[in-house]
């Protein structure tokens, strides 16, 4: 059974009804004794809840019988409305239905009579045959090697070829039972409400006769010459008749079966006999044809593999071909064998396009099982079709070719193995009748929960109390063998595998019945049988309590031990270690609270973190276990005592007094100091520490004000007495005076206060403010520091508080002493090492003159501050927070950081109260301002950067980009050129660049050196300030003081070519003229009067002179820069070389001035940048 059919059940309703009872059931047996109505228990007893269930599942199948009852009424009446037809207006389809009937009954009574019994229907497969008439459909029959005994009785003779089956045919062979219907049952073309009502009336005898299984597949027949001979349409109206005849046998018989595709009349294509003349009768046995698989991935399901697998037909074909035309002298007969195979090819389209209408699956309709194809000729006689030969002939406008006849033939080509070897084995693929099935289905399964329930409800409950005892005697002899096993592999080895230990541990505990089990002891079920459970319970507890004392005891000793001789140097928790060692021997100073204490601490550290907690859990229970059991198993270990003993005497009294205090007051009722309960929750956003810990892990209250006065203060002598009076730890032979008491005093009060300074120390080292990462954020933090909370103001504040442990209020002298008393009488003291039994000391704590001046000394910087200090403070983050509020405010930003730059009102207006304000503050508080003030000249400058920006992409990027940007000369192949007009107006004097520097960077920039640079950060880069440089060089070169564009040179001709006797080089209005006589220089200037420079070589005795020119108010520039291009040692020794088409001349270029604009490529290197 595959997983689908699997899940196809648990989604049956008959599956979901048995899930409901079944639950119903349990909720009966399980919650029915607490039910009480008005004071009645109707479930209490076991008698009563199992009637329910009963009544239940009764009342379950009577329905599901009812209901099935009904579908099999509802069956009935659709088979009879199939076969009931209107006797007047439907005689003829009334009079081919009861001759259908009686052929059936005719059929049944022979296959009873002869095989024995109605069971015999279905001995058979029955297969029915259909497809369109003269598709040989009969003569597939009876060619097809089937035996037929019962032929004659039937009185199914011989068909001649022509004519045809009238209704329906039963073939009787020994294998199977097929059924041959008429032709126009298929096509319903003839006489469509006749014959759909017959068909019709043919399926509903099926159901009604062969319930179970209606049919064992279908065969559809159709003949090759159809698919040949007829248009598209006509082979789509066959395939929509194939197709509805399918579709109404599976969904009027209910059931899914295979179906097989049969090709006939495959000798009328033409070749056929030639190809196959050659064929053997076992050749001739033999399938032609394939089948499909049953499930296929494509959309469109199996069919889509059909072009596929007819290749490989084809190309079984082909090389069969090669063979024949090895061996056949006839030329035509060759001719036919080689066609063959096409015309085979030639029908793959028609084939294939006639089954995908068939059988595509589609979102609408259940798809069929189509099994296989195959081709068949039964007879050979008829006029072969060529299609190749009929399109070239009707494409030459020929008509159609003929070709001869075949002469009758009664051998038949691949049909014999076809039934016996495809179709009979594959007779159980198909499914039953759904309706049929569920009726089945349900008396079965009725059968079985009613035996199933009444077998339970007489021997249910009384196996039920047997069943608990011998299930309790088998669940311990199984535990024990487990257990056994586990300890004979050392699973009880602490040492090496505790997680393996502690498991087997708590399997004996949790044996049946045993220390803790959760094993079900019911009372009513004890009645019922052999109660077992006191015998297994006690031998449980003995197996436990054993394995405590033989291999955890010896663990939890072993741990006392090794943390004694492995924490020597921490005197305080050694003292604690061997405390509890002893403890565990002396049941005068036994507690075991405090045992238990020292055991968690313990587990915790040597198995931390949240992954490690069950086991602790686990190890801590196992422990209690041991320590409430009488017999612990344990053995005292007198060198380690000894060697403990010896090194606490090491320690002085006054550390070990000191040490004790920290362990048992780092967690008390006085609450820690935390960042989090000073800031407000605006000023937290402002803080964070160097460390990376968070704010809200602060200082011990063992370390505070609180802490200081009703911790320290009075637990210091209870503590010191305590100690002097705990001699048995250490020894009887100890003196417990070896220091008085007053000397252990001071010493314990010098390490407190050592430490009280250090953690003080450590926490505000730590602190710093946030870097604000943006303007707009370090504004807000302004806004914070600034504000009603007064973040920095209350974290000093707050400090002073608790350094200042010399500071009391007289006036709340009485509350403060009430207080610190109730605190230490509600004191529950429950950290790592357990101490309990603590009372409040005798002396009264209270007094005016506290002691603590030792700390307040290392804070006198923090203590001096008053309030006048902090209205400074206050006034420092006021002028902050106004600076940087102008400066982030909307649309003014920029420009007041541009302008607080220019006349340096950050230093004056803020810098002189943040210089006041760190003057009074104490390090690390005055870095903070330190950095405030730096913070906030760094946005100043940012903010000055981007309202330059802004000025420089409105005032100069865009005329540049309008009017310079991609023009020559500052793109030397560019078309398009810079007008006069815009060039003067970007890089004259007074124009876009000079006047942008001198209004917004002059003041900012030194411009005396060669290179110049700031002298002021605005936030202008180096590189940009090498742009004005280079304008400032072009604005020099090209224009006069007056703010006047022009260039002077001179032109002195040096050289032109012999045959060219004139020469002339025309600069708008000017011109310099050369005729190979003295050379005299010309003086020429830039800008002229035309928008065109032109040269002219005239050759001698010609009209025709060759001239070129060079347009625009730029050409001579253009002219020297093609020139340069050819020659680069012009720039040099100022040789102009012009060439017109070989035709040559050489100028000698005359500056008039050391700055030649002509060989400068200043220009050509300008580039405004985007931003400064």
């Amino acid at each position: 059974m595959s997983i689908r059919e699997v899940g196809k059940i648990f989604t049956q309703r008959w599956f979901i009804g048995l899930v409901g009872v079944a639950a119903c059931s349990i909720f009966i047996w399980a919650v029915g004794p607490l039910i009480i109505v008005a004071g009645y228990e109707p479930l209490k007893t076991d008698f009563q809840r199992l009637v329910s269930i009963l009544v239940l599942v009764f009342v379950w199948g009577i329905f599901n019988l009812t209901k099935q009852h009904k579908q099999k009424v509802k069956e009935d009446e659709s088979i009879q409305t199939l076969l009931e037809v209107d006797s007047q207006s439907d005689k003829e389809a009334a009079s081919e239905i009861n001759v259908l009937q009686d052929r059936i009954e005719q059929a049944i009574k022979v296959v009873t009579k002869t095989h024995k019994g109605k069971r015999s229907l279905y001995e058979l497969p029955w297969y029915v045959l259909i497809g369109p008439p003269g598709t040989g459909k009969t003569t597939v029959l009876k060619q097809s090697g089937l035996e037929f005994p019962l032929a004659e009785s039937m009185g199914t003779d011989s068909v001649a070829g022509v004519g045809g089956t009238r209704h329906c045919d039963w073939w009787f062979a020994n294998k199977a039972v097929l059924i041959d219907t008429a032709g126009r049952y298929t096509t319903q073309d003839s006489q469509e409400k006749v014959d759909s009502k017959a068909w019709h009336g043919f399926l509903g005898l099926l159901k009604r006769y062969r319930t179970q299984r209606p049919i064992n597949g279908a065969i559809v027949t159709v003949s090759l010459a159809s698919m040949m001979s007829q248009t598209r349409t006509e082979r789509s109206l066959h395939a929509r008749a194939i197709k509805a005849r399918l579709q109404e046998l599976k969904n009027q018989l209910g059931m899914q079966f295979p179906i097989y595709v049969l090709f006939t009349k495959m000798d009328l294509v033409a070749g056929f006999n030639e190809f196959f003349s050659d064929l053997s009768k076992e050749e001739r046995d033999d399938l032609f044809g394939f089948m499909f698989p049953q499930d296929c991935e494509d959309e469109k399901g199996v069919i889509s593999l059909f072009n596929k697998e007819f290749h490989h037909l084809l190309e079984r074909l082909d090389a069969r071909m090669l063979r024949i035309l090895e061996t056949e002298d006839d030329l035509d007969k060759r001719a036919l064998i080689f066609e063959f195979p096409k015309q085979l090819r030639v029908l793959q389209a028609n084939l294939d396009e006639f089954l995908t209408d068939i059988f595509a699956q589609n979102s609408f309709e259940e798809p069929t099982l189509i099994r296989g194809v195959f081709m068949v000729s039964s007879v050979q006689e008829g006029t072969p079709i060529s299609r190749l030969m009929n399109e070239a002939t009707s494409g030459l406008g020929l008509g159609k070719l003929g070709l001869s006849m075949n002469s009758r033939s009664s051998d038949s080509y691949f049909v014999k193995n076809l039934f016996d070897r495809v179709i009979f084995k594959e007779q159980l693929l198909g499914t039953v009748n759904r309706h049929y099935q569920k009726q089945s289905s349900w008396l079965h399964r009725g059968v079985y929960i009613g035996c199933a329930v009444a077998l339970a409800g007489v021997t249910g409950v009384w196996f039920t109390s047997y069943q608990w005892n011998v299930n309790l005697i088998n669940q311990t002899n199984k535990q024990t063998d487990h257990i056994n096993a586990m300890i004979g592999a050392d699973s009880l080895d602490f040492d090496s595998d505790i997680i393996s230990a502690i498991e087997t541990l708590d399997r004996i505990m949790m044996l049946p019945l045993g220390k803790q089990s959760d094993y079900e002891d019911e009372t009513a079920i004890k009645k019922f049988g052999l109660y077992q459970g006191g015998k297994v319970s006690q031998a449980a507890n003995n197996a436990y309590t054993s394995a405590l004392n033989k291999h955890f005891a010896p663990m939890v000793l072993q741990s006392l031990v090794s943390e004694m001789e492995g924490n020597q140097e921490h005197r305080q928790y050694l003292y604690e270690t061997l405390k509890t060692y002893l403890m565990l021997f002396n049941p005068n100073k036994y507690k075991q609270e405090e045992v238990l204490s020292w055991f968690g601490f313990y587990y915790e550290r040597h198995y931390p973190g949240v992954l490690n907690e069950v086991l602790r859990e686990r190890l801590m229970k196992h422990t209690r276990n041991l320590l409430d059991s009488n017999e612990r198993g344990l053995s005292y270990d007198e060198s380690s005592v000894a060697e403990a003993r010896e090194v606490l005497t090491q320690m002085s009294l006054p550390e070990r007094a000191y040490q004790r205090m920290k362990l048992q007051f780092a967690k008390s009722h006085v609450p820690s100091f935390r960042l989090t309960d000073v800031l407000g929750p605006k000023g937290l956003d402002q803080f964070e520490r160097n460390s990376g810990k968070p704010l809200s892990q602060g200082i011990s209250g063992f370390y505070t004000y609180n802490g200081f006065h009703s911790i320290f203060q009075i637990q210091i002598n209870r503590t010191v007495k305590s100690l002097m009076e705990e001699n048995w730890v250490y020894g009887d032979d100890l003196k417990a005076h070896e220091i008085d008491h007053a000397s252990a005093i001071r010493g314990v009060q010098e390490r407190y206060y050592q430490d009280y300074i250090n953690e003080w120390k450590n926490l505000i080292e730590d602190i710093q403010l946030k870097q604000a990462p943006s303007l707009e954020l370090a504004s807000a933090q302004a806004r914070v520091l600034s504000g009603v909370e007064r973040p920095i103001e209350s974290l000093l504040r707050a400090i002073q508080k608790e350094v200042g442990l010399t500071k009391v209020v007289l006036s709340e002298n009485q509350k403060a002493a009430s207080e610190v008393a109730g605190n230490v009488a509600k004191v529950k003291f429950s950290n790592t090492a357990g101490k309990l039994d603590l009372y409040l000391p005798e002396e009264n704590a209270f007094n005016v003159a506290l002691p603590g001046k030792e700390v307040e000394q290392h804070f006198t910087e923090i203590l001096r501050l008053d309030e006048q200090d902090f209205d400074d403070i206050q006034q420092a983050m006021v002028n902050l927070r106004s600076y940087l509020s102008d400066l982030s405010s909307s649309g003014n930003n920029q420009k007041i950081a541009y302008k607080s730059i220019l006349d340096g009102t950050v230093t004056q207006d803020v810098a002189a109260s943040f210089e006041r304000a760190r003057e009074l503050l104490p390090k690390p508080f005055n870095h903070w301002l330190g950095e405030l003030s730096q913070e906030s000249v760094k946005f100043a400058e940012s903010g000055s950067k981007d309202h330059l920006n802004q000025l420089w992409q409105t005032q100069v990027v865009k005329p540049y980009r309008r009017s310079i940007a991609g023009r020559y000369p500052f793109v030397s192949n560019a078309a398009k050129e810079v007008r006069l007009k815009d060039f003067k107006r970007f890089f004259g004097y007074g124009g876009t660049m000079d006047s942008f520097f001198k209004e917004y960077l002059e003041p900012f920039v030194d411009t005396s050196s060669r290179r110049w640079k700031l002298e002021k950060e605005i936030g202008v880069r180096p590189e940009t300030l090498a742009v004005f440089q280079q304008a400032k060089r072009i604005r020099q070169t090209f224009f006069e003081s007056d703010n006047s564009l022009r260039v002077e040179f001179g032109m002195k001709p040096v050289y032109l070519d012999q045959h060219i006797t004139r020469f002339v080089l025309e600069l708008g209005e000017q011109d310099l003229v050369y005729k190979h006589g003295p050379a005299r220089a010309k003086s020429l200037s830039w800008p002229a009067g035309q928008d065109q420079t032109r040269i002219v070589f005239t050759p001698p005795e010609s009209k025709r002179e060759i001239a070129h020119t060079y347009e625009g108010e730029w050409g001579i520039f253009r002219l020297l820069d093609q020139s340069l291009k050819a020659r680069p040692e012009s720039r040099k020794d100022n040789i102009v070389m012009i060439d017109l088409n070989g035709n040559k001349v050489q100028l000698e270029l005359i500056p008039s001035s050391t700055v030649n604009p002509f060989w400068s490529n200043e220009m050509e290197r300008f580039r405004c940048p985007q931003t400064l």
